[in-house]
């Protein structure tokens, strides 16, 4: 399926690439009683395997369970630096997408979900527990910036568009639009608890976000920003960040 994205952002239809897709086909061809070739079930042998792999580390506390859970997203993730902390329960979706720079804590909780686009982790980053940071455009989170417990990064939505005014999971493709933006935190930004960043939302470099505001534009270099709708509140004291 063709991916139109103009220069607004909207998207007439989805990108085709599900992780899924095996996965859907062999059902429907079970459900049709239809035979699932040979190669298509020992991969999904192979898939379920590591699935379960995957969920037992998953939740395995203390230090065992932050080696394991390392050398295996250093071996799946399309970058994973030295030092990096994956707490329990973290769910991380399109490991191929998925990048996370050293010395980095993604706390417990926490879900990135890359399946349909990049998202892109610097070095000590620390992003608290049961955030969400989902991807259909780029999402770029520099050096040292944080994300606070329960802050949402979206860099895509469904939107009415067009004359298509469903959404939802369970809608056939051709009765959503969906609306999508790269999203950008630069180095030393913070994301404050229970924010919410939108597509094309982009914090400058030392830029902070209060807790449970909603962003979609673009905030200035040390600017701090709260409310609803949004408004600058204070400055911060420019620093110079180190090259730790």
């Amino acid at each position: 399926m063709v991916n139109h994205l103009s220069q607004n952002g909207y998207m007439s239809k989805q990108k085709n690439n599900s992780p899924y897709e095996l996965e859907y086909k062999a059902f429907a061809k079970f459900i049709r009683g239809e035979n699932i070739p040979l190669e298509s079930l020992v991969v999904l042998i192979l898939k379920s395997f590591v699935a379960i792999f995957e969920m037992t580390i998953r939740y395995i506390p203390g230090g065992i369970g932050y080696t394991l859970r390392y050398w295996y997203y250093k071996c799946t993730l399309k970058h994973l630096g030295k030092n990096v902390l994956i707490d329990v329960g973290v769910f991380l979706y399109g490991l191929k997408n998925i990048s996370i720079g050293e010395y980095t804590w993604i706390d417990s909780g926490v879900r990135i979900e890359a399946m349909l686009g990049e998202i892109t982790i610097g070095k000590r980053v620390h992003i608290a527990p049961y955030a969400i940071v989902a991807a259909r455009e780029p999402v770029i989170i520099e050096d040292y910036a944080a994300v606070g417990a329960g802050a949402k990064i979206y860099a895509n939505s469904e939107r009415p568009f067009g004359g298509k005014r469903m959404s939802g999971p369970m809608i056939p493709e051709e009765y959503k639009a969906f609306y999508a933006k790269k999203i950008v935190l630069e180095k030393d930004s913070c994301v404050g608890t229970g924010a919410v960043l939108l597509p094309g939302a982009y914090l400058c470099e030392g830029a902070v976000v209060g807790a449970n505001s909603v962003i979609k534009k673009k905030v200035e270099p040390y600017d701090i920003v709260a409310g609803l709708p949004p408004r600058v509140i204070g400055k911060r004291e420019k620093v110079m960040v180190p090259d730790l």
